[in-house]
């Protein structure tokens, strides 16, 4: 997994790292679990937006010509329940539970890295109005990208002009 995928990654979990800082881990004092987790919740998402803002300064876009779209809303669920409810909902009040808490989320870290789902972005979505897509070329090389908009009518046929993050990420402003 490339850096700048496990940094999504650690973007994409946001929430969960927010709700550690409320909740408190019983095995690290809070002077020393606060600041890490707000850290992990916030250094991840300013570094997509510093990539949102090069790819606009450098002008790196891609055009797709839209095949097909899916809504990845039910992607979601799969977000919730394989990452933030397991791991908000383990116990750490011991130095082992703090250990199987952190083997956990290195695990989920690499499943989400290696299935590509590191574009599910809390704050983009509550705060910007953002969705995410996945769509289908209809260019001769057919690929697939998700992309992160705020546009409601995109259709089969369309053209989109979009920012590239990743070659598989692309952000439409």
């Amino acid at each position: 997994m490339d850096l700048i995928r496990f940094i999504l990654v650690l973007a994409c979990m946001a929430p969960l790292f927010i709700l550690l800082a409320i909740r408190g881990v019983g095995a690290v004092s809070w002077e020393v679990y606060f600041p890490i987790c707000i850290a992990l919740a916030v250094l991840p998402n300013i570094y997509l937006l510093f990539r949102v803002r090069q790819a606009d300064s450098k002008n790196d876009r891609k055009e797709i010509v839209v095949k097909s779209l899916t809504d990845n809303r039910d992607q979601l669920l799969t977000y919730i329940f394989a990452m933030l409810i397991p791991l908000y909902q383990s116990s750490m009040a011991t130095d082992q539970d703090l250990a199987a808490a952190l083997a956990s989320l290195l695990f989920v870290i690499f499943i989400f890295g290696h299935m590509e789902i590191y574009y599910m972005n809390f704050f983009l979505a509550a705060f910007g109005g953002y969705r995410v897509l996945t769509l289908s070329d209809a260019s001769k090389f057919s690929a697939t990208h998700v992309l992160i908009t705020k546009k409601r009518n995109i259709q089969p046929g369309d053209v989109v002009l979009a920012l590239r993050i990743t070659d598989f990420l692309l952000f439409d402003k």
